[in-house]
């Protein structure tokens, strides 16, 4: 099946409590559908991870350990305190073990192996990746490949080589099979509609099963099977929308239409929730008087000055990355943010937006033609799943790419000038790395959210005014990628200052040879 990205499920998402996607909405995935595999209530979790993975440096400082508790615990993720799961999981008898070593590989980036055992004696072993973006898969159950990716109702069936085959001719549903040395198969049914039990029923009693589990999707937007794509590519999407003569905005509605099978007014229900909820976040922000971290919050302090003064004003880069940073305090207390495209990066399009239209006499509709915009320019660059491992360039510069072209919408349709804006926004930042100094999101994603609100306005403003770029969003797009592959290749955190501060710390604690695990700060 040929996979297309979708802008609610891969671009303007996940919605979740900070502060990153890839750290803490990914291990909670993660979690709930491990925990879907194991019969019986989960007891202990050894979790393992590369010692020169991503993992490594963020773990704690990205709270990744408290997303795959809460996950293992099957908490409401929306409102959970996540400053209890330690103690929820002391008080619910769940033990567990966070281990750096190395037996994981390095790459994929943040792989995790997870081991659980449920008060019934079951126990089962995944192998877990989160790409980024909020993007996950388990490629690995007790020793066998399979492919889970939490976008689809799936049933995992064990079942003996021998029987395979008489199986798979009672499954009418898409499936893979893979088989292993010791004479077991494992079958991997995916559907966009929960499994009736007739048909569990006869999947369990049909002969050589040793067991059939559902795992239930962890997204919205359930892909449509073979969907009829009006366009792959930005080449193909800016050709589609001049030939039927209509904005980018409706696009972007007639691509995810066709992915997800919802109506457009389903669709614009989604951006208005998406809109309302970084608007509410961004005022929630200014409330927060700590979280944990290398920084303390400044929002409200920050605000206050721009509005008050002295100061060298922006105009309306002022308000918007104040609130850029209200979201990223939001999102560093835990609470719950729109990730656009990562939470590293979920503070820069609606305010940059939003005050913009305000600034231009736009209305609410008129904001969310330009979200949808922000989203559709996103999804031309979604193979980087918006990572920190591709650089910050495919975070805060993906972000200001969308917001550019978002920007840009709100005064043209002209679609040769919202192409220009989103490049000159991926432009403006390629090649920046990832750099979380202390294995925390608050240096420098704070102020690379604010910087990239005037980024942006600049980047829109410039292709209005004829700028050109040489290149097209197509090029750009895989440029970044190339860019990415090249920085990940050196490593990147080697680059930075998170990395020096890593190495110097571990160097005094026990020299340069250092192979110290990480450690529970519980």
């Amino acid at each position: 099946m040929k996979f297309y990205p979708s802008i609610f499920n891969d671009c303007l998402s996940p919605i979740y409590p900070g502060p990153s996607s890839s750290n803490t909405a990914a291990p909670y995935r993660l979690g709930i559908m491990a925990t879907d595999m194991l019969e019986g209530k989960p007891v202990h979790m050894y979790c393992e991870m590369s010692k020169s993975g991503g993992y490594f440096a963020t773990f704690y400082g990205l709270h990744s350990d408290k997303g795959f508790l809460v996950g293992i615990l099957r908490k409401d993720m929306l409102t959970y305190d996540y400053e209890r799961s330690y103690a929820d999981a002391k008080a619910s008898g769940l033990t567990y073990e966070f281990d750096f070593t190395d037996n994981v590989p390095a790459m994929p980036s943040e792989a995790a192996w997870l081991t659980l055992t449920s008060d019934t004696g079951d126990k089962l072993f995944v192998k877990t990746v989160s790409l980024g973006g909020g993007e996950i898969y388990i490629d690995n159950l007790d020793g066998i490949q399979t492919y889970l990716d939490g976008k689809y109702y799936y049933l995992l069936v064990r079942v003996s080589t021998k029987n395979a085959a008489a199986l798979e001719a009672k499954i009418s549903l898409p499936f893979s099979r893979s088989d292993n040395d010791s004479g077991m198969s494992l079958i991997t049914v995916r559907s966009r509609e929960p499994y009736s039990p007739e048909f569990l029923s006869a999947m369990r009693a049909a002969e050589g099963v040793v067991y059939a589990r559902c795992v239930n999707p962890v997204y919205d937007i359930l892909p449509i099977e073979e969907p009829d794509m009006p366009f792959t590519t930005a080449k193909e999407m800016f050709a589609y929308a001049a030939e039927k003569k209509i904005p980018l905005w409706q696009a972007a509605l007639d691509y995810e239409r066709a992915i997800s099978g919802r109506s457009d007014k389903e669709l614009m229900g989604l951006a208005e929730s998406l809109w309302d909820l970084s608007v509410h976040s961004a005022e929630e922000g200014y409330k927060v008087t700590s979280f944990e971290g290398n920084t303390k919050p400044h929002a409200a302090q920050t605000k206050a000055r721009y509005e008050n003064g002295p100061i060298i004003s922006l105009g309306i880069a002022d308000k918007a990355s104040a609130d850029a940073l209200s979201i990223m305090e939001y999102a560093s207390a835990h609470g719950v943010i729109a990730c656009m495209p990562t939470g590293g990066a979920s503070g820069i399009p609606v305010p940059s937006i939003r005050y913009s239209a305000e600034a231009l006499g736009k209305t609410k509709e008129d904001c969310l033609k330009a979200l949808l915009v922000a989203g559709i320019v996103g999804i031309i660059y979604y193979p980087t799943h918006y990572h920190g491992a591709w650089g910050c360039q495919a975070e805060i510069g993906v972000a200001i790419s969308m917001t550019a072209g978002a920007l840009a919408s709100l005064l043209t349709d002209d679609l040769d000038v919202i192409e220009r804006a989103a490049v000159l926004g991926g432009q403006s930042v390629l090649g920046q790395i990832c750099d979380p100094v202390d294995g925390c999101s608050q240096v420098p994603c704070f102020i690379r959210n604010m910087t990239a609100v005037p980024t942006a306005v600049i980047c829109a403003n410039a292709a209005l005014g004829g700028c050109e770029t040489l290149t097209s969003l197509d090029e750009m797009a895989e440029t970044v990628l190339r860019v990415g592959l090249k920085l990940k290749e050196h490593g990147i955190n080697d680059l930075g200052v998170c990395y020096c501060k890593v190495q110097r710390e571990l160097d005094a604690k026990c020299g340069p040879a250092c192979t110290c695990k990480g450690t529970d700060p519980q």
